[in-house]
C-alpha cells in the first residue's frame, strides 16, 4: 500500500553439535591439541538433555542416537542403531517425517520446527527439533536435533489465552474506524466517535487538522507515516504508539486496507495485551524473585559469548556462587527473611561486576555470573564478591544476618570452550572452594 499522491533460515543446536568449520576458519591456538575420539564425542553427546538422532534419508536407518533420544523410546542406545525409524514412530509422526524430508535438502541444509511438538512418552511436555541435511559416505542422512520446548509451549499457550481475553475486552468497545484520503490533500474523509477514546480529540477535531493526528505520534510512528505519504508502503498490520491529550500514551493495532486515492481501516487499543506480552516474555527469561536472568537466559546469553568471542583474544568465564549458612536464616527467621537476603544479595552481585557481565540465579541459592575477561580486568572479583555478600544484611526489625559464600570461576582459556563444561568446572571450583573454608 502506497500513501502517495496519484502519478521465519538457522537453527538451535545443543553445545558438542555442530556443522563442520569452513575451511577458512582461524587455526586452533594450540597446534598440539587434537581432535575428539568418537568415544569421548558419544560420551559429550550423551551427557547432553537436547534428543539426537542421526539416519539415512533413503530408509530412515539409524546410524547414531544418544542416550536421551534413546530414553524417549524406553530402548538402550545400542539396540536402536541399525533399525528404521519407521518401525518406532506413531502415524503422526511418520506424517512429520516425511513432510520435513521433503522440505531438506541441498537448497535447504537446515529445518528449524515452527511449533514444538508433543513429546510422546511424557504427557505435557513438548520438543522443538532441528533437522540438518548431511552428505554421508552412503548417502544423504539427517541430524535431527530435539530441545525441551515446554516453557517455550507455555508461555505461548498462556499468551494466547490472555490476548483472547484482552481481545474480548476490546471488542465490546467500539474500535476507531477510519478513512485516509490523498485528494485534493491529504485528509481524514472520515473518523468513527470512537477516536476520542484513544486520543482525547474528537473525530472533527481529527478530520478537521491532520496535524493533531501526526503530533500524537511518536517518533518510529511519524517517520513511518511520512514515508508513506512520500511513496513508500506500510504494512497492513501495524502497531503505532500515540499520545493521548492528557500526556498517556496509547498503543494502537492498525489494520488497514488499499482504496481509490488513499486507504481506511480499523484502529484497536491493545496497550494492556502489549504490556502482558513483554510482562510474559520477561517471566520466561528472569527469575521472579530477584529481577535476576533465570538458567535459560544465562544459557543463551553465554552461548552467545562464546561464539562472539571466536573472532577476539577475549576469555569467557563463568563463576558459580553458592551461599553458605543461608538455610540457617530460612531456619531462623523465616522464609520472608530468606527472600530478603536472596533480593540483596543479588542487588550486591549486579553493583560489584560490569554493567555487560550478567549475573543470573539459576537454584535456591545459586548463583552464576557470566563475564569477558580482557588483560586490563581486575583479578580480585571472586574476592569482591565474597566481601560484598559477607557484609551484614539486614532481614527488617533492625535485624540483621551474616553469610558467606563459597565462589569458583573457570575460563575458556583453562577448560575450552564448551558450555557446559565451562559452567561445570566453575561449578567444582566452587566446592573446592567450599570444602577449603569448612575444613
Amino acid at each position: 500500500m502506497v500513501l502517495a499522491a496519484p502519478r521465519d533460515r538457522g537453527g538451535d543446536w545443543p553445545a558438542g553439535v555442530r556443522s563442520s568449520s569452513p575451511k577458512n576458519s582461524p587455526a586452533r591456538p594450540d597446534s598440539d591439541e587434537r581432535e575428539s575420539t568418537p568415544e569421548q564425542l558419544n560420551s559429550i553427546l550423551d551427557a547432553l538433555s537436547e534428543r539426537i538422532c542421526r539416519y539415512s534419508v533413503v530408509d530412515h536407518t539409524i546410524i547414531y542416537c544418544n542416550s536421551a533420544w534413546a530414553a524417549a523410546r524406553r530402548i538402550p542406545p545400542g539396540q536402536l542403531i541399525g533399525r528404521s525409524l519407521d518401525e518406532l514412530l506413531t502415524p503422526v509422526e511418520k506424517d512429520a517425517l516425511d513432510a520435513q524430508l521433503s522440505l531438506l535438502g541441498h537448497g535447504t541444509p537446515i529445518l528449524r520446527n515452527s511449533e514444538p511438538v508433543p513429546a510422546p512418552e511424557m504427557p505435557n511436555h513438548w520438543i522443538r527439533w532441528v533437522d540438518h541435511y548431511l552428505e554421508g559416505e552412503l548417502g544423504p542422512e539427517v541430524l535431527a536435533v530435539g530441545r525441551d520446548a515446554t516453557e517455550e509451549h507455555l508461555a505461548t499457550q498462556q499468551l494466547e489465552m490472555s490476548e483472547a481475553r484482552f481481545r474480548e475486552l476490546a471488542d465490546r468497545s467500539a474500535d476507531v474506524v477510519w478513512r485516509f484520503s490523498l485528494v485534493p490533500v491529504p485528509h481524514f474523509a472520515y473518523m468513527s466517535p470512537s477516536v476520542f477514546n484513544m486520543t482525547g480529540f474528537t473525530a472533527s477535531e481529527v478530520k478537521a487538522d491532520f496535524t493533531l493526528f501526526l503530533d500524537s505520534l511518536d517518533e518510529k510512528g511519524l517517520s513511518m507515516i511520512t514515508a508513506a505519504l512520500n511513496g513508500e508502503r506500510l504494512p497492513r498490520r501495524v502497531d503505532m504508539t500515540f499520545r493521548h491529550a492528557d500526556g498517556s500514551h496509547v498503543i494502537g493495532e492498525v489494520r488497514i486496507t488499499d482504496i481509490d486515492n488513499g486507504v481506511q481501516g480499523v484502529l484497536r487499543d491493545v496497550t494492556e495485551i502489549r504490556a502482558l506480552q513483554a510482562e510474559l516474555a520477561n517471566q520466561a527469561l528472569r527469575d521472579q524473585l530477584t529481577g535476576l536472568a533465570n538458567r535459560r537466559l544465562f544459557d543463551e546469553m553465554l552461548d552467545s559469548a562464546l561464539h562472539r568471542t571466536l573472532r577476539t583474544d577475549d576469555r569467557v568465564a563463568t563463576i558459580y556462587i553458592d551461599l553458605d549458612g543461608f538455610k540457617a536464616v530460612n531456619d531462623n527467621h523465616g522464609h520472608t527473611a530468606g527472600d530478603r537476603v536472596l533480593r540483596e544479595v543479588a542487588r550486591r552481585l549486579q553493583a560489584t561486576v560490569r554493567d555487560g557481565d550478567l549475573v543470573a540465579r539459576v537454584g535456591g541459592d545459586e548463583f552464576l555470573v557470566l563475564l569477558e575477561l580482557r588483560p586490563t580486568d581486575d583479578e580480585n572479583l571472586v574476592e569482591r564478591i565474597k566481601t560484598t555478600i559477607a557484609r551484614p544484611i539486614g532481614i527488617g526489625d533492625e535485624n540483621a544476618v551474616t553469610i558467606s559464600a563459597s565462589v569458583g570461576i573457570a575460563d575458556t582459556d583453562s577448560v575450552g570452550r564448551d558450555p557446559t563444561t565451562l559452567i561445570e568446572a566453575a561449578d567444582v571450583n566452587m566446592y573446592a572452594d567450599k570444602q577449603r573454608l569448612a575444613s
